[in-house]
């Protein structure tokens, strides 16, 4: 991807001034805003390639911003926040957030998981941007990163649509928890996190809405399978 524009909110000026010359050293172009108005505003007249945002931030605060960009901008976007409570991490991963990474950042850590965010990015980049997947019932679109079952739109968070989109590249196999994660986010999940769980239930039931019959089949201790076929 040719665009290195990397957009970081935060108001931690002691914060800001080592991330900022990291990327710079790394070959990106980092663009500062201390609050989230500010922010919204320069996404709007901006294509990033990546945000970088805090929780805590003047005016719009971390989350609101975020549901704000995801109204209508599909900007990959990483929570940076001081803030380690597990029910922060998943709720910022419900409402469209790419990764959560917990203040304070190692940069080893924090440009390993730009990079997979990057890979990802390109990846879909190379696939044909109008590809459009129907299966069982399902039909989800790369390029508007919609998905409808059976006419009807479902409002995914940006999780539970890289999660079904997994699901759909692997229709009819077992997929694992930790091959999931490692698409979604580039790593595996800790042995205890149920963060996928929970997403795979939020997706089987706006499925159920509008159809009857499991798509997402749970297979204990290996996984889950979406069925290439209605059962």
């Amino acid at each position: 991807m040719s665009n290195k524009k990397i957009l970081l909110v935060d108001s931690d000026r002691e914060f800001i001034q080592p991330i900022e010359a990291l990327l710079t050293n790394e070959g990106f172009e980092v663009t500062i805003c201390s609050d989230g108005v500010r922010a919204l505003q320069e996404v709007n007249r901006i294509e990033y390639q990546l945000i970088l945002l805090d929780i805590v931030i003047p005016n719009l605060n971390g989350f609101e911003l975020l549901k704000n960009l995801r109204a209508n901008n599909k900007t990959p976007a990483m929570i940076l926040s001081s803030r380690d409570d597990i029910f922060d991490k998943v709720y910022a991963l419900e409402i469209g957030a790419d990764d959560y990474l917990t203040k304070p950042v190692n940069n080893r850590e924090l440009l390993a998981r730009i990079n997979a965010i990057t890979r990802r990015t390109q990846a879909a980049d190379r696939l044909q941007v109008n590809k459009v997947f129907n299966i069982n019932d399902i039909s989800l679109c790369l390029s508007t990163r919609e998905v409808h079952c059976q006419d009807k739109l479902l409002k995914l968070t940006g999780y539970e649509f890289g999660v079904l989109h997994f699901l759909i590249l692997n229709a009819g196999k077992v997929v694992s928890k930790d091959s999931i994660g490692e698409y979604v986010h580039g790593r595996a999940v800790p042995y205890n996190d149920r963060s996928i769980d929970m997403h795979i239930s939020n997706i089987r039931k706006k499925i159920s809405m509008f159809v009857d019959g499991q798509k997402i089949k749970t297979v204990r201790g290996a996984g889950y399978i979406l069925l290439a076929e209605a059962i």
